[in-house]
């Protein structure tokens, strides 16, 4: 509970500037933010600054789909959502597998695939606007042209675990009752699916490697500072530590400066799986079996050994939906 609360206060700040021009002690506590409470106007600390937010928002957009999954855990009143290009992660929509019967059911609206579209943006009247700070699903570059139609929070997703995602979604919502009911169900099923591993079990799979393996094309890493990484830290896997000079690679592409993703060549990859397990994320067993045969990465100690495991195709961006596959197909492949 020590982690949830400082991540709450550090996503909501007290309304010092409205207090500060009060002139007794009174009217300041009247208007100083509540999380508890639920009490409005909060201002909240995002990537981009502090924003005001005068009312719990009811029509809320969320142009990374990323985040799209958080708040649909919290049961949030979207009004609209970017969707990627339809793909195996995805629905014939572009919404994630793991949650797109979710928005189906609550009839969410898809507002474009791929790059931001303003226009379906204001044509969707929110009153709140969520974007990532980093990744592929960013609209950071249209912060400024959002930022005229609602306030816009901007949440950094990829140096911290899902958990802290959606605290800090909820903080800015007002759900913050919901995400530690939220997650004081997924604690419990942590602690379950650890109890169930063992430490015998835990003991042979240390350490871990995690990636989506795209060869002959650069496959990506997925660090300890990854949301997925933090996971298996959880169930008391730890990851395998890179090669300095590999890690020092960064993610590539249009992916931005970020820290949980590794962009690993074809003739390196061998240097970057020294784990003694191996799980490929963002697939199923079929690429698991074309690890274990590629002849470049025979001599891995989870290729000798044979300890190479898919774990789904929703392994690859974590929410609650996701995160609780994750656990079941890990507890899955090593028991």
């Amino acid at each position: 509970m020590l982690r949830r609360t400082i991540a709450v206060l550090a996503a909501l700040t007290l309304a010092g500037g409205v207090a500060a021009c009060s002139s007794s002690d009174e009217s300041a506590d009247d208007t100083a933010v509540s999380t508890s409470t639920g009490d409005w106007p909060r201002t909240v600390s995002t990537e981009r600054g502090d924003i005001t937010i005068e009312q719990q928002p009811e029509r809320i957009v969320s142009t990374s789909v990323t985040l799209t999954g958080s708040l649909l855990a919290l049961d949030a009143p979207l009004a609209g959502t970017a969707a990627q290009p339809p793909s195996t992660v995805t629905d014939d929509r572009g919404l994630f597998t793991q949650w797109a019967d979710v928005a189906t059911d609550r009839n969410l609206d898809v507002l474009y695939q791929g790059q931001p579209n303003v226009e379906a943006i204001t044509a969707a009247e929110p009153d709140l606007i969520f974007v990532s700070a980093s990744g592929a699903d960013s609209a950071l570059d249209q912060y400024d042209v959002l930022s005229k139609i609602a306030p816009v929070v901007v949440v950094r997703y990829d140096d911290k675990s899902w958990e802290e995602t959606t605290e800090q979604v909820a903080a800015a919502i007002g759900a913050e009752q919901q995400a530690d009911d939220l997650l004081a169900s997924f604690d419990d099923k942590i602690d379950k699916a650890k109890e169930a591993l063992g430490p015998e079990v835990l003991s042979s799979a240390n350490p871990v490697n995690t990636l989506t393996y795209n060869s002959p094309k650069e496959s990506k890493i997925f660090t300890a500072e990854s949301a997925q990484g933090e996971l298996l830290a959880r169930l008391g896997l730890t990851t395998a530590e890179l090669p300095a000079e590999i890690a020092a690679a960064g993610p590539g592409g249009a992916m931005g400066k970020r820290s949980d993703i590794v962009s690993v060549a074809q003739e390196n990859l061998s240097r970057a799986l020294p784990g003694n397990t191996t799980f490929v994320i963002a697939a199923e067993d079929d690429a698991a079996e074309r690890l274990l045969s590629d002849a470049t990465l025979r001599e891995t100690p989870s290729v000798v050994a044979g300890h190479v495991y898919a774990l789904g195709t929703t392994s690859f961006r974590l929410d609650y939906y996701s995160a609780s596959d994750m656990i079941d197909r890990v507890v899955d492949v090593l028991t």
